[in-house]
């Protein structure tokens, strides 16, 4: 028993007199935003030999900002709140960064721009958030009842807050976040069947390739929309920066990027799903997707997969379905392990997409082995692992030397890393 989060977002269909109002207090908290950071980086400037005072200096609120442009105040006083908020938790991550207490180094906090896409933030107080299935429209503050589609007809859970944007295409949406309560009865292993576990290994060409050697029908969309892309932005390259025919070109440039954002997360949202009433337990391979493009100089396949994005999915998927979900450890040499005896061949590279086992003769494709190593690392975990692998005897610069690879580990050694 615990709580989840989960957030309900739909597209808004507002009239002309609700656009107005959604536009101006987007460019109220846009406003608010860029006037703290600038008020923050000009006492910085001023102050910064003398640590007291900066550390002392007083910073104008929401409220004296309201107080001091009128149009401020027709705005909703909880999103300008949270605009406030939203800009001290960009300082903090940032500062954090360089304590290097986060993963992610975060960069200074940067002014919003009007035409990039803008958003604002609210918060639920006296009902004034509300949905209303049976109408199709959903309460805000200050705007008062909007209409949107959605095929849903249902979605539980006590409303926290709403998030209202607008796309650089001037499509407006709404993201509700819901506080779920989540009942996890747990998964007894002696339940889950061999063919409920399925290992997924990435691969640039088909996505992913399963130990069956089976891929989902995936279709390289920058690479397909390349074209048009190109001559779009050759078009706007030609328009004098900020002139109505360079605004109507950059329109298209973002029209045809959110083409591509949009069937890339359809595809992933109705693959994951998929898997997950598919499967009991799912196993997939912790890669650092940043490192590997910039090694290997894939950066444009690399990022035109979103497989990032896919496991996130899969993660909060299995979670609300009562499933699991492994991820193997990222030195774990899943292509170049023989699934039968555990030789590993570290002459193995990139362009092999075939290999014979030296130990045992398998013939081995290597996406296709990679799913059923991290097959056999679900199995492992759930209790229905294949015995340990026998030492094996490899023959190098002349010499025999023994080594013992445990292909079944979710956690592998350090030495394993030297053998990739």
């Amino acid at each position: 028993m615990g709580t989840i989060h989960k957030a309900f977002k739909v597209r808004l269909y507002p009239t002309q007199e609700q656009q107005d109002f959604l536009n101006q207090n987007l460019g109220a908290c846009r406003a608010l935003y860029n006037m703290m950071l600038f008020e923050r980086i000009e006492v910085y400037k001023q102050f910064k030999d003398n640590k007291r005072e900066l550390f002392e200096y007083k910073y104008k609120t929401e409220k004296e900002y309201r107080q001091e442009f009128e149009w401020m105040k027709d705005a909703d006083s909880a999103s300008l709140q949270l605009s406030r908020i939203a800009l001290s938790k960009a300082y903090q991550n940032f500062f954090k960064g360089l304590a290097g207490k986060h993963k992610v180094k975060y960069g200074f906090p940067k002014f919003k721009k009007k035409r990039v896409g803008s958003s604002y933030q609210t918060a639920r107080t006296n009902n004034n958030i509300m949905l209303d299935f049976k109408e199709s429209k959903i309460k805000l503050p200050k705007v008062g009842w909007i209409s949107f589609k959605d095929k849903r007809s249902e979605f539980s859970g006590i409303i926290k807050s709403a998030t209202v944007s607008r796309s650089s295409t001037g499509k407006y949406f709404v993201s509700v976040l819901f506080e779920q309560e989540l009942n996890l009865s747990g998964v007894a292993y002696d339940s889950i069947d061999e063919s409920q576990v399925c290992g997924l290994d990435m691969s640039l060409e088909k996505f992913f390739v399963n130990q069956d050697g089976n891929s989902p029908a995936y279709e390289r969309l920058y690479r397909k929309f390349e074209p048009k892309l190109k001559k779009a932005q050759r078009q706007m390259s030609k328009k004098k920066k900020g002139s109505k025919n360079w605004y109507k070109a950059s329109h298209k440039v973002s029209v045809i990027h959110e083409t591509i954002a949009n069937k890339r997360k359809d595809f992933t949202q109705k693959l994951s799903t998929e898997l997950v009433r598919k499967n009991q337990v799912i196993v997939v391979e912790s890669l650092s997707l940043k490192g590997m493009s910039q090694a290997l100089k894939l950066g444009k396949s690399v990022m035109d997969l979103g497989y990032s994005e896919f496991v996130r999915q899969l993660q909060y998927k299995t979670l609300c379905n009562n499933k699991i979900l492994i991820q193997a450890d990222k030195w774990f040499a899943s292509s170049k392990t023989c699934n039968i005896c555990g030789y590993v061949n570290k002459n193995l590279q990139l362009s092999d997409r075939k290999w014979d086992c030296p130990n045992c003769g398998e013939n081995h494709d290597r996406d296709k082995n990679a799913g059923r190593n991290l097959k056999n690392i679900g199995l492992k975990e759930i209790g229905q692992g294949l015995p340990e692998y026998t030492p094996v005897e490899n023959k190098t610069s002349g010499s025999f030397r023994k080594k013992t690879t445990k292909v079944c580990s979710v956690k592998q050694e350090k030495a394993l890393s030297q053998q990739i």
